[in-house]
């Protein structure tokens, strides 16, 4: 199968552009590494929970919205008192937060605090900034929350902070989670992901993701559940976290947070961190002890049918008191490029996910990093391993590719024509290193091949290949 790739930068997380009958390279999923605590929610309005939150990078500055709830504890249960704030936070470098005294709600008679919203029943708000070229000024901030009755509706602002009610968007679903929606440029349409349930094979019933799109932001399609390739549909799919990914946006990329609940207490519960309060917790309802979760990755080219790992891309982690709870894993939506504070390297990418839940103490939030599209990589031994692409076809001058080798390790590109045969002076040079952006030289001119059908043929000794990208350098 041909493909036309352009000048998108591929990333090696999917077999869409890999000739599999020939890629002896294996396929390695990455997880991310957790960082610095960034924030410590503990004002009196932001209680002991902390869940869906949204990060919104614009130049230079970054916006976080999150939900503040109680949770059960033992100074009072999530319904007492019963308060869904939602609040916001501003950084520049995605370490170091800042709450603002906005001055936009009264809270036991003051308003100096960072709350944007009161609620008695929202569960989530999570805001974009509107990229669609006709989007009306006082509306560039969107967002879309839950409100009773399982209702859809949006808030609108020109500023990102003074929101007003819009309109509902849809009744069709639960909506009971974090739903998120954005301006697909590609589609040149907005789509929704958004929490439903279906009948599993047993009867029971299982949390799903639910896809629905518009033009206009006020008129959607009929929800359709999204598919998955060789994963099974009785994950329970708490979050979705679906999202372009900001470097190839033809690609998208989801963290979502897995719901796993064990139908009775066994001995590792007793010995499993928490287990005292994990039984308190069960008064309310056992799955409030028994739940547990943990965050996976998902991918897609079309929004509809995702490639999903069944293995954690983000793991409880090692034990502690305030870990292994039903709230682990719950990705923030929003990646944010930052810097690695070594003078030279590559940025990283940055996201983030909270601990202490249920602890009865403030919810502090963690950030963890990633190397830039470093999500999956082909990775070879030292014995070696290739990855060899379907016929593709492409346009630009030049070939740069994300890479890492050991320092006696090496990788090698070489262009073949659409049934296999290597193409004379486009063998290139050893290359080793570890950039995420680094120029492959070869003595044939690359800009002759454009548009043409060819093959990458990479071949790694002790290496990652995690990206490639064709672009134009000059003329």
């Amino acid at each position: 199968m041909a493909h036309n790739i352009g000048g998108n930068r591929e990333l090696l997380i999917d077999n869409a552009l890999i000739d599999t009958a020939r890629t002896t390279a294996q396929e390695v999923l990455h997880h991310p590494v957790r960082r610095e605590c960034v924030m410590t929610n503990s004002a009196p309005w932001e209680a002991d929970g902390w869940v869906y939150y949204t990060l919104i990078q614009e130049q230079g500055f970054i916006r976080m919205y999150y939900l503040c709830m109680p949770m059960y504890n033992r100074e009072h249960t999530r319904h007492d008192p019963p308060f869904h704030h939602i609040c916001y936070a501003e950084s520049t470098d995605g370490v170091h937060w800042n709450k603002p005294e906005l001055g936009i709600c009264e809270i036991n008679g003051s308003t100096r605090n960072n709350v944007i919203v009161l609620s008695e029943t929202m569960d989530a708000l999570h805001v974009f900034l509107d990229k669609n070229p006709a989007c009306p000024r006082d509306e560039r901030y969107k967002a879309v929350l839950t409100r009773p009755h399982h209702q859809l509706w949006c808030m609108l602002s020109e500023d990102g902070v003074h929101f007003r009610m819009g309109w509902m968007l849809s009744d069709n679903g639960v909506f009971d989670s974090h739903n998120t929606a954005f301006w697909d440029e590609r589609l040149r349409r907005y789509v929704c992901y958004m929490r439903d349930f279906h009948d599993g094979a047993n009867g029971e019933r299982i949390r799903d993701i639910r896809r629905i799109e518009s033009t206009d932001f006020k008129n959607w399609s009929e929800p359709e559940r999204i598919s998955y390739t060789d994963s099974p549909y009785d994950f329970h799919m708490y979050t979705n976290g679906v999202q372009p990914y900001f470097r190839a946006p033809q690609l998208y990329v989801a963290f979502p947070a897995r719901y796993t609940e064990r139908k009775e207490w066994t001995a590792n519960y007793d010995a499993l961190c928490g287990a005292e309060h994990r039984k308190w917790r069960m008064q309310f309802h056992p799955r409030y002890g028994l739940a547990v979760t943990d965050g996976l990755l998902m991918t897609s080219r079309d929004g509809k049918s995702f490639r999903r790992w069944n293995e954690a891309f983000l793991r409880p982690g090692p034990e502690s008191p305030k870990r292994w709870v039903y709230g682990d894993g719950y990705a923030a939506y929003g990646l944010i490029a930052t810097p690695t504070g070594v003078e030279g390297e590559d940025d990283e990418l940055s996201f983030y996910a909270t601990g202490n839940d249920w602890s009865d103490t403030p919810v502090q939030l963690f950030r963890y990093t990633l190397r830039l599209d470093g999500f999956v990589s082909r990775s070879a031994p030292y014995a070696g391993g290739e990855v060899v692409t379907q016929p593709l076809c492409f346009a630009g001058d030049a070939l740069h590719i994300n890479f890492a080798t050991s320092a006696a390790g090496s990788l090698r590109v070489v262009i073949e024509d659409e049934a296999g045969n290597a193409l004379s002076g486009f063998d290139s040079s050893e290359l080793f290193g570890d950039a995420a952006d680094r120029a492959v030289h070869f003595d044939g001119n690359l800009a002759a091949l454009a548009r043409q059908l060819v093959r990458l043929r990479f071949i790694l000794r002790d290496a990652d290949l995690y990206a490639f990208q064709f672009c134009t350098e000059g003329k």
